[in-house]
């Protein structure tokens, strides 16, 4: 009561410093601060919820468990709900301060429950549901679907906690989820229920023609093929009718299965077929419209027997599903130019020409339920006879013979329909047959054979007369005795160029003999064919020349000519401007010629070009061209005689530009077999040389290695003379630890200096050995190669220790040489030129090899300078002219 006290009375006084809102989710922890500026321990501060104490300093007057002070007086509230929120007022009662925080806690709602208010769903009714929640802060929002799918607002109401649905029921409904979702802040994810609807619905028919769904009214089909009709219903609840099916609105009698078959469609079977059925809620059905489709069945009309000039119609008579495509017209097998849609063929005036058998063909296009067609096509033909007056000709309108020949033949040729009546008259009186005339007749033909003409009161005109009820016609024959043959008429030009004239003309009587015919140019030049036809080439541009014509047989010429006059034109180029040739070469051993032209100016030419090749004593050749470049075949017997080329018109080789020569090339012709053999000759040549080669080289490395065998430390070896040489320039050297072992093995060689020649100022060497009976033995024999020395005291001298001693040859006479053996090596007399070596790091020589004298031996050390001067006495390091004071140069070649 006195806190109670204290905080009203405080409340009036204190200062409010700040005023918060903090909203914050239930179940959740919650901190209030509060902050004073100067804030001591001796202040007093308080904190209260809707004027409800709720500590004092550090001290809890509420639900301990509920809320604790931490820092400076934070409240906190643990586990936050719905009831705590409200306005939390901290006080500081020493400063009159206080804080305001308004704590606002967001709470779920329970979750949504669904009622369906109607007691059956039936489709085309509305039906009612309701969705309930309880509690939330904020009020919750509600969300309707069906199958995840949301449902239009208009549809429900909302009122707090409360959601109504008005849904008005569709078939496609049923087995689907209605799912309620109530939602708020307080929420991370929505609170739903659902509910499966159990829609009722009268039942829903589909026709399935094989496997596929018919969706059109109309079902296409082919004759001859087999239908299934399959009728599937689906309904809620079950139907309680058995299937019935309909065509064309009668009922189909005995058939109550869902399937109906037409094992053989045939074209009365088109029409609509429905299926019925119901259920509880009402009565369905579904139908469709079975179209047959077959193919044509074509009928012609017209044709028969008509009169020349007379109006043909032939109609092309259809019946066909679907309509047709095309038509097609025949005459004898051979197809007409005619529209496709043209059903019907008309001529005007028919004549002889247009008798035949006339076919009309019809097609269309059968298509089948999956997507694929067929054509079909039918045909049906007919005879059109047209009648007509004869039409008579001779093949031979002027015939010749001999007086008093036998058997002459006029022949008569004859075309009409119906078959004409012939007579044959001679000056206009009719021949009848007898012994003098026969008369031969057949469809086409007829014949009169004077069996012998007796005098030439038997030539004249004989005619031949063919006559049927449609008219009549004739044809006369002159019989003549043989002649000369008749001038050629009706002489024409076909073409004129600069240097070409070609002409015809018409061929007259020959006379009763074959003729041939005489064609000149100028009078001068004669030429005779057998043709009606001439063509004269190679003629001279711009010119007139004059053509005349006869004809002979062999009685004679022709009483007179034909004649005409002809101008070629003029070249269409200048010499100057054909084709220069860049080059040409004859192959002989492939017999060609080939050419090159510049191509620029051939390009630039619209004129036929040829290649004129001139033969030494035979007749120029002139190839045409069509191209810059080519190769030519020739003669193998005129290749030799080829003098010149050139480019000229084609059919006019005189009008040539510039001449060329020819430049011959004779190709080597390689002998293969020769070559091959070849090859394998050098092939073991060069195997025989390289062996030959191995042998020598391998023989060398024998002697080598047997002369270095036979040369020991323990047998005596001819002398060896030494020449110094110069010392080569140093190159490298070698470590101290290496050069120590070989400034050993030179001291060992340095021993043998003891003996040199007098005459020649060379050293001579002596090795000598121990045998095993104490006795010493020596060999004369020497080499020039090198000798290796070795000492069987020492360390071998194998592999990098080998010592080479270069420049050994053998004495020049050693007969005059006086050589001591000795038994052990150390005891060789030592020579005063060993006192002149230096051991020291700066006298080494060549490759990095010292002067070296052992330290027991040394008896004298001569200055650098003193080696100075008698190398610059000698030129060379070789030993004095004294036969104790010599020197010497010892180096080793390590590989």
């Amino acid at each position: 009561a006195l806190l109670f006290t204290i905080h009203i009375a405080c409340s009036h006084a204190s200062v409010v410093l700040s005023t918060r809102a903090i909203t914050e989710k239930q179940g959740r922890d919650v901190v209030l601060s509060c902050r004073f500026d100067g804030l001591t321990d001796r202040d007093r501060v308080m904190w209260s919820k809707d004027g409800v104490v709720l500590s004092v300093n550090q001290e809890i007057s509420g639900d301990k468990q509920k809320y604790e002070i931490i820092g400076k007086y934070d409240l906190i509230i643990k586990t936050i709900a719905g009831n705590d929120s409200g306005r939390y007022l901290c006080q500081n009662f020493d400063q009159a301060l206080s804080m305001t925080i308004e704590l606002t806690v967001l709470t779920r709602p329970s979750k949504p429950e669904l009622y369906q208010s109607n007691e059956t769903l039936v489709e085309g009714s509305l039906a009612l549901f309701v969705c309930t929640t309880q509690g939330g802060n904020p009020l919750p929002t509600f969300t309707w679907l069906i199958n995840q799918i949301p449902i239009n607002t208009s549809f429900y109401t909302v009122a707090p906690n409360t959601s109504e649905l008005r849904l008005p029921l569709e078939k496609r409904f049923h087995n689907q989820q209605l799912i309620c979702q109530v939602n708020n802040q307080a929420l991370d994810d929505p609170l739903s229920t659902s509910l499966r609807l159990n829609v009722q619905y009268k039942p829903e028919i589909n026709l399935r023609h094989g496997s596929s769904l018919v969706t059109n009214l109309n079902l296409l089909v082919i004759e001859n093929d087999r239908l299934t009709l399959d009728c599937q219903i689906q309904s809620n609840p079950s139907t309680i009718e058995p299937i019935t099916w309909l065509k064309n609105g009668a009922s189909m009698t005995g058939i109550n299965s869902p399937t109906l078959t037409l094992q053989t469609i045939k074209r009365n079977d088109e029409g609509e077929y429905t299926c019925i059925t119901s259920n509880a809620i009402g009565r369905s059905q579904a139908s469709v419209h079975i179209r047959v489709q077959y193919a044509p069945i074509v009928r012609l009309t017209g044709g028969g027997i008509l009169s020349e000039n007379k109006r043909l119609v032939l109609t092309c008579i259809v019946d066909a599903y679907p309509s047709i495509d095309s038509y097609q017209w025949f005459k004898n097998d051979v197809k007409l130019n005619t529209s496709s849609l043209t059903s019907s063929l008309i001529i005007d005036k028919v004549s002889k020409y247009d008798s035949g058998i006339y076919m009309c063909m019809a097609k269309n296009t059968l298509k089948y339920s999956n997507g694929s067609a067929v054509e079909k096509f039918d045909k049906t033909q007919t005879r059109v006879t047209v009648e007509y007056a004869p039409i008579v000709r001779s093949p031979t309108p002027i015939l010749a013979s001999d007086p008093f020949a036998s058997n002459t033949k006029l022949e008569c040729e004859i075309d009409s329909y119906p078959e004409s009546n012939i007579i044959w008259t001679y000056n206009q009186r009719q021949i009848f047959p007898s012994n003098k005339y026969s008369i031969i007749q057949n469809k086409n033909s007829s014949y009169l054979i004077i069996q012998q003409l007796q005098s030439n009161f038997d030539y004249g005109l004989y005619t031949c007369n063919a006559s049927n009820r449609l008219g009549h016609n004739s044809a006369t024959i002159q019989l003549r005795s043989k002649d000369v043959p008749e001038t050629p008429t009706n002489v024409n030009l076909t073409s004129v160029t600069y240097s070409t004239i070609s002409l015809t003309w018409q061929a007259g009587f020959d006379g009763g003999w074959p003729q041939t015919f005489l064609v000149s140019l100028n009078n001068s030049l004669w030429k005779e064919t057998n043709e009606s036809l001439y063509v004269f080439t190679n003629l001279q541009h711009s010119q007139l020349y004059n053509i005349s014509i006869r004809a002979r047989n062999r009685l004679g010429e022709s009483r007179d000519a034909s004649s005409i006059s002809v101008q070629t034109k003029n070249v269409p180029i200048e010499r100057e401007d054909l084709p220069q040739i860049e080059y040409a070469t004859i192959h002989f051993s492939e017999e060609t010629l080939d050419y090159r032209l510049n191509n620029f100016s051939f390009l630039s030419l619209k004129v036929p070009l040829c290649i004129r090749i001139d033969i030494y004593n035979q007749s120029n050749l002139c190839e045409r061209i069509v191209t810059s470049s080519g190769i030519i075949k020739l003669e193998k017997n005129d290749l030799l005689n080829v003098q010149n080329v050139s480019i000229c018109l084609d059919q006019y080789i005189d009008y040539c530009g510039y001449a060329v020569g020819v430049e011959m090339k004779r190709e080597v012709a390689f002998n293969w077999i020769f070559i091959l053999i070849a090859s394998i000759i050098i092939v073991f040549f060069l195997i025989l040389c390289g062996l030959c080669i191995f042998c020598f080289v391998q023989n060398h490395k024998r002697r080598r290695n047997s002369n270095a065998h036979m040369i020991t430390s323990s047998i005596k070896k001819p002398p060896i003379v030494i020449e110094s040489i110069p010392s080569p320039t140093k190159l490298f050297s070698y470590p101290e630890q290496h050069l120590h072992s070989s400034f050993t093995k030179i001291a060992e060689i340095q021993k043998l200096d003891q003996y040199k020649d007098k005459q020649t100022n060379r050293l001579i060497v002596t090795t000598t050995t121990a045998a095993t009976n104490g006795h010493c033995s020596s060999n004369a024999s020497g080499s020039s190669d090198p000798i290796l020395l070795s000492n069987p005291n020492s360390s071998s001298l194998s592999g990098s220790d080998q010592l080479t001693v270069t420049d050994f040859y053998p004495s020049t006479n050693p007969t005059d040489l006086s050589y001591k053996s000795y038994t052990n090596p150390t005891e060789l007399p030592l020579s005063s030129a060993q006192n002149d070596l230096l051991w020291t790091q700066s006298q080494y020589g060549s490759y990095g090899f010292p002067f070296y004298t052992p330290t027991s031996n040394i008896q004298e050390i001569v200055s650098n300078k003193h080696m100075k001067e008698d190398s610059a006495e000698s030129g060379y390091s070789t030993p004095s002219k004294t036969h104790y004071q010599s020197k010497k140069t010892v180096y080793e070649v390590v590989v």
